[in-house]
C-alpha cells in the first residue's frame, strides 16, 4: 500500500496498511494530501470512504469534479456525520465493535459508523462473489476492488461540531473496523493544537503521525511534509518539500536544501558531513565516494561523474508499444515520445538521482537510462512510469493511449566517445536490457536474472512483486533466466507472448 510520496517520506517502495494522523497548519495542504491518496486508490482499484463534517455530497463530487473516469461514484462513498439522520436499531448498535447508542452527537457519530461499516460489508461481500478471470486483465490494469481506503477530514472540523470524548470515541471504534479489514486511512487534524492530551489520545489509537509544514521562501509559500513516525517501519524522519500543480497533483521535491550530497544528490537534512570541501549526507554517501575515488580517481567522480574505463550500471529500457504502427500519423508518433519524455522527467526516481549519476540515451523511440549507484533506481522509475501513464490513458481514444514495454538489467558497458566528441556507452549491460525489454507486451516490466536476484536478496517486497518467469535464449545462444515485476499497482501479471510461442 501507498501514500502520496511514500518512497520520499520513507525510502522505502510501499509501507503496511495503516491509521495514519496528518497534521499541519492551515493551508499547507492536507485536504489536497488526502485527495491524492483516494484518486491514487480509485487507479489501484481500491474501494474509498471520504468522511466530512463540512461538506456536502455535491460539494464532495465537485472536489474530484475531474476524475469521471475513474469510477467515483461506484468505487466511493461520502458520509458527513452531521447530517446523518435516522436511529440505530438494536441490530445494527450490536453489530458494532464497542457501539452503544446515546443521545446528540455520540449517536449522530454512530450512526456515521453503521454506515462505513455497510459500505465496507457491502464491498467485502461483491468481491468475494465476483468470479476471478485472469483474462479480463487488460492493459488498463482494471482490476477487481482489493483494498479499502478511508479519509476523515477533518478532525478539526468534528471537534467543532461534535463534542471531544464522542469523536475520541468515534476514531477510536472506526479503528478497530478498519483495522479489522486490513483498510488504510488518514485522519487529518489542524495545527498547532492547543489540546496536547488530544494528540497523545489520537496518536495512542494511530499507527503513526505525517507533519505538515509552511514557511515563506523567496516570497512564495513553500510546503514540506514528513513521516514523523509509523509502526513497523524504521526509517529516518526528514522534511521533503512538495509542490501542488493546477491540477491539483503533487509533486515531491528536494529543491529548496541549502545543499546536496556530491555522492547521492539528496538533500542534506541537518549537519551534513564535509570532506575536501565536498558535503555529504551521511557517513554511508562519504565512504562509498571514498571507494570511487580509489577506483577511478577523485578529478572522475566529481567532475566528470563517470569513469573513462569499464564500469557497472544498472539499466532502464523503455519504448512505446506500436508506436510503428502505419495508422498512426509521425505527428502523433512523435507527440507519444514528447509525452513519454516529460513522464520520465517527472519521475521522483529519476529527478532525485543527480545528473551525472545517470547515463541517459534517447532510443528513438524511448529511451535508456542508466543508474550508476542504485540497483533499485531501475525498477522505482518503471513502477512510478506506469502509475502516471494509468493516470494520463485514462478516457483516452485508442489512437491516444500510450503503451510502453521496459526491460531491466546491470552488468558492465564501456564509456566511449562518439564522432562528435560526446560520452556514450556500450556493453553487455545496455545490450542486454534491450534484449530483455524486446520480449516483453505491452506494461510487461521484464528484468534479467543478474538484477532481478540482486533486488529479491535486497528487500522482502520485491520477493513478492518479482517473479520468475522461464529461462530463455536470446541472440548468439546465450540463455538468462526473465523475471517480471508485476502487482496490481504495476507491471503485467501475464506472461509474455514470445514466451508462450516458444
Amino acid at each position: 500500500m501507498q501514500i502520496p510520496g511514500t518512497y520520499s517520506l520513507t525510502g522505502k517502495g510501499t509501507i503496511p496498511e495503516s491509521l495514519l494522523l496528518l497534521t499541519g497548519p492551515v493551508g499547507a495542504g492536507k485536504t489536497i494530501y488526502c485527495r491524492q491518496f483516494i484518486i491514487d486508490g480509485l487507479l489501484d482499484g481500491d474501494y474509498c470512504i471520504y468522511i466530512s463534517s463540512s461538506l456536502t455530497d455535491k460539494q464532495f463530487k465537485t472536489h474530484f469534479s475531474n476524475t469521471e473516469n475513474l469510477n467515483l461514484y461506484k468505487n466511493s462513498k461520502f458520509i458527513n456525520p452531521y447530517l446523518c439522520k435516522g436511529h440505530l436499531d438494536n441490530r445494527d448498535s450490536s453489530s458494532i465493535t464497542g457501539l452503544k447508542e446515546s443521545e446528540g452527537s455520540c449517536n449522530k457519530l454512530s450512526l456515521a459508523l453503521a454506515e462505513i461499516q455497510t459500505a465496507i460489508t457491502q464491498i467485502n461481500n461483491l468481491a468475494a462473489n465476483e468470479p476471478h478471470d485472469s483474462s479480463a486483465k487488460n492493459n488498463d490494469q482494471n482490476f477487481a476492488s482489493s483494498g479499502i481506503r478511508v479519509v476523515v477530514d477533518s478532525l478539526t472540523q468534528l471537534l467543532t461540531v461534535f463534542e471531544e470524548s464522542a469523536v475520541l470515541k468515534f476514531v477510536n471504534d472506526l479503528s478497530f473496523l478498519l483495522k479489522d479489514v486490513g483498510a488504510m486511512a488518514i485522519f487529518t487534524l489542524t495545527s498547532p493544537s492547543p489540546n496536547k492530551y488530544l494528540i497523545n489520545g489520537l496518536s495512542s489509537i494511530l499507527d503513526g503521525v505525517i507533519e505538515m509544514n509552511t514557511e515563506l521562501h523567496r516570497n512564495a509559500l513553500a510546503r514540506s511534509i514528513r513521516l514523523l513516525s509509523i509502526k513497523a517501519i524504521n526509517h529516518k524522519p526528514s522534511w521533503v518539500y512538495f509542490n501542488i500543480a493546477d491540477d491539483g497533483s503533487l509533486s515531491f521535491v528536494n529543491e529548496l536544501s541549502s545543499g546536496t550530497c556530491t555522492l547521492c544528490g539528496k538533500a542534506v537534512k541537518g549537519t551534513p558531513i564535509v570532506d575536501s570541501n565536498f558535503l555529504f549526507d551521511s557517513q554511508t554517501c562519504l565512504e562509498r565516494y571514498k571507494k570511487l575515488t580509489e577506483l577511478y580517481g577523485s578529478n572522475t567522480v566529481t567532475e566528470i561523474g563517470l569513469p573513462s574505463e569499464v564500469i557497472n550500471v544498472n539499466f532502464f529500457f523503455i519504448d512505446i508499444v506500436s508506436l510503428s504502427d502505419p495508422s498512426l500519423s509521425v505527428k502523433k508518433q512523435i507527440e507519444k515520445i514528447g509525452i513519454l519524455n516529460k513522464i520520465i522527467g517527472s519521475c521522483e526516481s529519476y529527478f532525485r538521482t543527480p545528473r551525472d549519476r545517470k547515463i541517459i540515451l534517447p532510443t528513438g523511440d524511448g529511451m535508456a537510462i542508466g543508474f550508476l549507484l542504485s540497483p533499485e533506481s531501475p525498477l522505482q522509475l518503471s513502477t512510478e512510469v506506469h502509475r502516471k501513464l494509468r493516470i494520463y490513458n485514462r478516457g483516452k481514444s485508442i489512437e491516444d493511449i500510450i503503451g510502453v514495454r521496459i526491460g531491466l538489467s546491470s552488468g558492465p558497458v564501456f564509456i566511449v566517445n562518439d564522432i562528435d566528441n560526446n560520452q556514450n556507452v556500450w556493453g553487455p549491460g545496455i545490450i542486454l536490457a534491450r534484449r530483455v525489454m524486446d520480449i516483453g507486451d505491452n506494461f510487461h516490466i521484464l528484468l534479467a536474472d543478474r538484477l532481478a536476484e540482486e533486488l529479491i536478496g535486497l528487500k522482502d517486497e520485491y520477493r513478492t512483486t518479482i517473479k520468475y518467469v522461464l529461462d530463455y535464449q536470446i541472440k548468439h545462444g546465450q540463455r538468462i533466466k526473465i523475471y517480471s515485476a508485476f502487482s496490481k499497482e504495476f507491471g503485467n501479471p501475464m506472461q509474455p507472448a514470445k514466451l508462450l510461442d516458444r
